[in-house]
């Protein structure tokens, strides 16, 4: 399931915010193994530039306007599964990072809520760790963590069976 690394991480990332973006492109690119290669505002625009530049990691926001991070996820491991790591004010219990998980992201980095200098620090940290860790993965199209419910079909008693009272569902 691992790749061997080829050089420089090229890296895709994705925020719906100016100012977050340019914190985490300055950010990553004080590794010399990684290079951002472009930015984006939204999934739609992720999508187009993955297409545009085959990043080896994308970091992604999962709260943003028109294609939100889940459906950028849904959407890009349909095409082609690619590494994702979220970086997101969401917490990784929360329902929204559990779908993003469920729909192919490898791992979850929560965004600090003040950018002090402090917390910057343990975030530049966590985030170069961890893209270097993601890049090293070959994602694959899975089926999701749990299937889809389907309704069940209840077939008619034959003879003297007993009868069904009540139908409990949940």
């Amino acid at each position: 399931m691992s790749k061997p690394p080829r050089g420089v991480i090229r890296v895709l990332v994705v925020d719906d915010s100016a100012y977050v973006r340019k914190v985490v492109r300055t950010i990553l690119m004080t590794s010399p193994l990684i290079k951002v290669v472009g930015t984006a505002r939204d999934g739609e625009e992720a999508l187009r530039q993955v297409e545009a530049l085959s990043p080896d990691v994308v970091l992604l926001d999962l709260m943003m306007p028109r294609l939100d991070g889940v459906g950028f996820l849904r959407a890009q491991m349909r095409r082609y599964p690619i590494p994702v790591l979220v970086l997101s004010i969401a917490s990784e219990h929360s329902e929204m990072a559990l779908e993003a998980l469920d729909a192919g992201a490898i791992d979850l980095i929560q965004k600090p809520t003040a950018l002090a200098s402090e917390q910057l620090y343990d975030l530049a940290q966590e985030l170069i760790e961890k893209v270097k860790q993601v890049a090293m993965i070959t994602p694959r199209s899975a089926p999701p963590l749990c299937e889809e419910r389907r309704p069940l079909r209840i077939l008619p008693a034959s003879g003297h069976a007993h009868r069904v009272d009540a139908v409990v569902i949940g």
